[in-house]
């Protein structure tokens, strides 16, 4: 029978292997696991309540010979502790059952502890995968989004009224909150709106990895936000910009965008832009046109799978050939 653990440092020999087979271009993936994942395991088994777990959590599946098939990660959305994601997945050939147990198993335990809602984000063209997560664990479909690649800079506006633009402040949380469920489709509400805790600012932010910066656009008169914009990067080459647009005020986004870009460029010159489009907000078909009008390049488009708590799907377990491995971005 399978055995499911908790990541520790004698698993790293073993995924370090099962990685290079099944991607070699990730070999190297599973270290930032370990950092992550390994030390505050132990931090985590002094408590058990769902709130204090900020951090990812990794679980490792092992065969009867003692082979490692797969390890999956798993992490709480920030701010909203009753919500989370599955990050990555990697699976061996011939593993589905073993994909399918690593699922199940995050789902029970921290079902269990009073998280309601789980999601995953995988690549449309992972067939076999997104069949494991809906034939094999009772995820649906829920909506997608996909992530551009800015190649020209030629749709800057050069006349840019800052005055309307701020920086993001903590009070600016519940209004971005409203801002955000007010332009989701109606009926992906109830499995994609965001709790104002998902927009606060991380403690300890400059001992993070990543650089995350977030500006408002709002009305003076009326005191209203009008747009969300928040900047990240990782290495001060790449930068990823993510806005909330409401469609009654799409013709700002060249200019939102356009002072995003400034900002970028203030810090480097020399970048790289990338850009995502939620489909699942009442501004995406829009964000989408102006993307494919300034050529802008589609990199990748990812379906968002959902599986609320209570809900159970069971159907025939289909045949499961291939090696899988996905890392997804959050939602």
């Amino acid at each position: 029978m399978a055995k499911i653990k908790k990541i520790s440092y004698r698993d790293v020999l073993h995924i370090k292997k099962l990685i290079s087979v099944i991607c070699s271009d990730n070999v190297m993936s599973y270290r930032r696991l370990f950092f992550l994942s390994v030390p505050i395991t132990y931090l985590q088994n002094l408590f058990y309540s769902v709130h204090l777990r900020k951090f990812p959590e990794t679980f490792v599946i092992y065969d009867n010979n003692n082979s490692l098939n797969g390890l999956i990660t798993v992490k709480a959305q920030s701010g909203n502790p009753y919500k989370w994601q599955i990050k990555s997945l990697f699976l061996n050939k011939n593993s589905y059952d073993e994909g399918k147990q690593l699922v199940e198993y995050v789902i029970a335990k921290f079902g269990a502890r009073g998280v309601d809602t789980f999601y995953v984000s995988v690549d449309d063209n992972q067939n076999e995968l997104i069949d494991l997560f809906i034939k094999g664990c009772g995820f649906r479909f829920c909506s997608t989004e996909a992530l551009w690649s800015v190649s020209n800079l030629n749709f800057l506006s050069s006349e840019i009224d800052e005055t309307y633009f701020r920086p993001f402040k903590s009070s600016d949380e519940e209004l971005v909150a409203d801002l955000f469920n007010d332009n989701l489709i109606t009926h992906y509400k109830y499995s994609l709106s965001k709790e104002k805790g998902e927009f606060s600012d991380r403690l300890l932010q400059g001992f993070c990895f990543d650089s995350d910066f977030k500006y408002v656009y709002t009305d003076e008169k009326s005191k209203t936000v009008k747009a969300f914009i928040e900047i990240k990067t990782t290495d001060n080459t790449n930068y990823f910009v993510d806005t909330i647009v409401p469609p009654q005020y799409a013709e700002l986004y060249p200019m939102v965008l356009s002072f995003a870009v400034k900002k970028i460029i203030k810090r480097n010159k020399k970048f790289k832009l990338y850009i995502k489009n939620r489909k699942y907000l009442q501004s995406g078909d829009i964000l989408e046109n102006f993307f494919k009008e300034n050529r802008f390049e589609l990199l990748q488009n990812n379906v968002i799978l959902v599986k609320d708590f209570f809900k159970s799907v069971k159907e025939e377990t289909p045949n499961f050939n291939s090696a899988v491995v996905f890392s997804g971005f959050e939602v």
